[in-house]
């Protein structure tokens, strides 16, 4: 693959002012269970170049996955900069790149076989504790190498492993559908059928009663696994290409107290086999842990380097991308202070309130604004402290901003990995409730 960035940079030197060739090889492992039988097993492999240029002033791009056709690449690409946009940056020099760990050998090492049984060894557990659900189970592996060069002089490259592993089961459990899940994802082999299984079987038991609610502002506890929409949110509002469009409602407030003194949010690439990490971004940029919410200040924008060009800023090393798109700026992983409660406390401290583990339809809301109204897919009614059953019918509304700043009553001590976020769970007061 060097050889080949090589060729291509060659080409394109004689064509335009600069250039950079990002290049992106490797191999996928899915395996699939449904309806508790074995339903696929594949083995895909990746690779493709994408070419950036610079000529005239003006950004062009191309990609390809025929590695035989480098001159086309090359002729895209210089064409495509006649109406691209203005360059408002310089490609980096040499980044020696941060220390980071995003290969687990073990996740190499892993094969089909060992994924059909664990799979197997799952349904079974699922079958004898959660006979009503019909339950799948999936497993995706995937090695990377990501090769980055530029005219500028750099040359950089990473290997990077990924696994993700998740069972979830769906049933008629008393008169309604319920679906019901749990998952692990990240860089690191994270096989923990045992204390998945319980997790679901105890969500089942937990759902065969039923809690009604009416409509009311309540105390609301989010799981770590609804957290992912308050983040989400934040994570659009910190977008350096929001700020630009003039859309972000961080925009002109950076150093304000804009959420709770207790809430504190790193952008980290830095973590160990999260999701998110690496050791420079996607366009060779040093990657740093960037404070975004400092004890609720709000801190930085993140910034690819066009981005901040356009904005007289700095380039936070946010880009993302994969070879066949441009970059754009992006958190790579959210990670969220711990607090000081145990979760198990925090649902006997609530006298009636609500506790989500899921939403559907969150992501139609108006997330950048903060504002979100959607319907609870699994949650359970809680009086004096005990879950007392399914909530069904019920929609949760709110404005994250709103809530992260003025309504936390209790952040936990425990915090949970959900792919490229590390979050603990939040206990808030006074959340809008509507329920049939």
């Amino acid at each position: 693959m060097q050889q080949i960035i090589e060729r291509v940079l060659a080409l394109a030197k004689h064509k335009c002012d600069a250039a950079e060739v990002i290049a992106s090889s490797g191999e996928t492992m899915p395996v699939e269970f449904r309806s508790g039988k074995l339903h696929a097993v594949e083995h895909k492999e990746i690779r493709g170049l994408g070419l950036r240029v610079i000529r005239n002033g003006r950004i062009g791009f191309s990609s390809t996955t025929d590695l035989a056709r480098l001159g086309e690449l090359v002729d895209h690409a210089v064409e495509s900069a006649a109406f691209g946009q203005y360059a408002r940056f310089a490609f980096p020099k040499s980044c020696s790149g941060s220390k980071v760990q995003v290969r687990d050998p073990r996740v190499e090492r892993y094969t089909v076989d060992q994924a059909i049984r664990e799979g197997g060894k799952a349904l079974a557990a699922l079958k004898q504790r959660t006979p009503e659900l019909k339950c799948d189970v999936s497993f995706a592996k995937r090695l990377t190498t990501v090769s980055l060069a530029n005219s500028a002089g750099l040359y950089a490259g990473y290997d990077k492993t990924s696994f993700g592993y998740s069972i979830s089961g769906l049933g008629v459990v008393d008169g309604s559908l319920l679906f019901v899940g749990d998952g692990r994802r990240g860089c690191g082999l994270q096989v923990d059928t045992a204390r998945m299984v319980a997790k679901i079987a105890t969500l089942l038991r937990h759902a065969k009663k039923t809690g009604k609610v009416a409509n009311a502002k309540l105390p609301v506890l989010f799981a770590h696994d609804a957290m992912y929409l308050f983040w989400m949110a934040l994570g659009m509002g910190v977008n350096g290409k929001m700020l630009q469009k003039k859309s972000s409602p961080l925009q002109g407030r950076i150093g304000e107290q804009l959420l709770d003194k207790r809430i504190t949010v790193h952008d980290d690439p830095l973590q160990p086999l999260l999701s998110g990490s690496a050791p420079y971004d996607a366009e060779g940029v040093c990657t740093a842990r960037l404070p975004l919410f400092d004890k609720g200040v709000f801190r930085s924008f993140v910034y690819d380097l066009q981005t901040a060009g356009i904005m007289n800023a700095q380039s936070t090393g946010a880009a993302q991308r994969d070879f066949s798109t441009q970059p754009q700026p992006s958190t790579s992983n959210i990670v969220v202070a711990a607090g000081r409660h145990p979760f198990a406390e925090m649902v006997k401290s609530i006298e009636r309130g609500v506790l989500v583990y899921d939403l559907l339809g969150a992501g139609q809301s108006n997330l950048l604004a903060g504002d979100f109204s959607a319907n609870i897919g699994l949650g359970f009614l809680i009086e004096k402290g005990r879950i007392v059953g399914r909530v069904k019918d019920a929609m949760v509304a709110g404005n994250v901003y709103d809530l992260l700043k003025n309504k936390v009553l209790a952040v936990s001590r425990e915090v949970e990995d959900k792919g490229s976020q590390r979050t603990p769970a939040i206990l808030f007061k006074d959340v809008s409730i509507a329920a049939k």
